[in-house]
């Protein structure tokens, strides 16, 4: 049931935004959403869960600001900020497929760039807004496919930032 609307649990908030990279990935741009707890409170710091392909999390076959509401109200996980993160784009392209994404680049390169990517542009951001544990042990990364290669890879670069991760079916071979 942590997946279905609870008539009694308060609904965190979704807010979209757009970034427009400035030192790691020059040339891209991309949307991301966040989800933030009603439970939210700035004086302490929250912990954040980074969702790779972020727009399919909050669609309708998965909903994960449900599953948030209902499991942060119940006490089963502590206060989670959800970032739900796209991959990067040079440019319009084509409408359903994209056509100039960044997608292989940023999620299948094993390198640090994507982990440099989220420690010192998007967090940083977030940062200016809301409370955010530094420590490790609050930090979770998720993707599937190429996204849970990514996520394996940000935690692999930089343990000292992310300690948790959820690789759903990821591509860890033949990229």
């Amino acid at each position: 049931m942590d997946s279905k609307k609870q008539d009694s649990v308060p609904e965190g908030t979704i807010t979209k935004y757009h970034w427009v990279n400035k030192t790691i990935y020059v040339g891209t741009q991309r949307d991301y959403w966040l989800y933030v707890p009603k439970q939210y409170n700035s004086s302490k710091p929250a912990c954040l869960m980074i969702f790779q392909d972020g727009q399919s999390y909050l669609e309708a076959d998965v909903q994960a600001n449900i599953v948030f509401d209902n499991l942060i109200y119940n006490g089963d996980i502590p206060v989670i900020i959800g970032l739900f993160i796209s991959p990067g784009d040079k440019g319009p392209g084509d409408p359903v497929l994209g056509g100039t994404d960044n997608r292989s680049v940023e999620y299948n390169s094993v390198s640090d760039l994507y982990p440099r990517f989220l420690i010192e542009e998007i967090i940083p951001e977030i940062k200016k807004n809301y409370n955010i544990t530094d420590d490790p042990a609050g930090r979770a990364l998720v993707g599937h496919s190429s996204g849970g290669i990514c996520a394996f890879n940000a935690a692999w670069q930089r343990p000292d930032a992310f300690e948790k991760v959820i690789s759903h079916c990821g591509a860890f071979v033949n990229i």
